[in-house]
């Protein structure tokens, strides 16, 4: 007879999961799509058919992997369930490898793209210029739940999807216009803080003085270190100079989350 006082078995831990994307890029995935094409035509064919057009074996998580990523781009549709599932080319993916006419293609592989969810999550905030691969990471981890490896995994895939599809192609750099102050040089156009990837405080750097502040300011960021030098001629260039630290203050922190792991 157990014991009434035995201590209870402790929880097992959770295993930390990411959020669901494509575990190889789009081209990889049309390539797949060509491949299953090539072989099926427009069949459904079960998944242990299926298996060796890949090279995979028909228990491989590669297998159930790949077909997880094409319908995440969306060239495959999926039928049944079990050992009766079965996958087919769907007309989004005919349209990339069949549609010879004037610009299908490239339409077509642009749709793909975006149709993976985190994908699309963050076309509009990484494309053209996303910020540096420790700024992704830190956000990918700390505000999406990414584990840090899979953020960098995600974060390649995403970069070889942009390039394939020429997605950054479509976006028009944008400009800030910065409003002169009195007695002061005209304003100057200088980029949007969206659109740098080296400089993130080159936007916020207004002209101020005999000299625009930003020939007088000097911060930059290397790995874990923020350091700067500035001459600075009035307290609202010390507010600004605050300003610039305290927003970086949440990249610091970020970058100190991720090293802890």
């Amino acid at each position: 007879m157990a014991e009434e006082n035995a201590p209870a078995t402790a929880p097992k831990p959770k295993h930390e999961r990411s959020p669901s994307f494509p575990f190889i890029s789009l081209k990889k995935a049309i390539e797949r799509a060509d491949a299953l094409h090539a072989t099926h035509k427009r069949e459904a064919a079960r998944l242990v058919t299926v298996a060796p057009t890949w090279g995979f074996g028909t228990k491989s998580s590669g297998l159930l992997q790949t077909v997880a990523a094409l319908k995440q781009f969306g060239l495959v549709e999926d039928l049944g369930s079990g050992e009766d599932r079965k996958i087919q080319i769907s007309d989004l993916a005919r349209r990339i490898l069949s549609d010879s006419r004037p610009g299908a293609r490239e339409k077509a592989i642009k749709e793909a793209a975006g149709l993976p969810k985190v994908i699309a999550e963050y076309l509009p905030k990484w494309v053209p210029d996303r910020p540096s691969d420790a700024h992704c990471i830190s956000e990918l981890h700390l505000d999406r739940g990414f584990t840090p490896e899979s953020a960098r995994t995600f974060l390649k895939i995403f970069d070889e999807t942009v390039a394939y599809a020429g997605l950054a192609e479509d976006v028009e750099p944008t400009e800030v216009q910065v409003p002169p102050e009195e007695h002061d040089e005209p304003a100057r156009l200088v980029p949007s803080p969206a659109n740098v990837r080296n400089d993130p405080f080159a936007g916020v750097l207004a002209s101020v003085g005999p000299k625009p502040l930003s020939e007088r300011l000097e911060i930059t960021m290397n790995g874990r270190t923020l350091a700067g030098t500035f001459t600075l001629i009035s307290s609202d260039e010390v507010d600004t100079v605050i300003k610039i630290l305290e927003a970086n203050r949440g990249v610091l922190k970020a970058l100190e989350e991720v090293a802890k792991g």
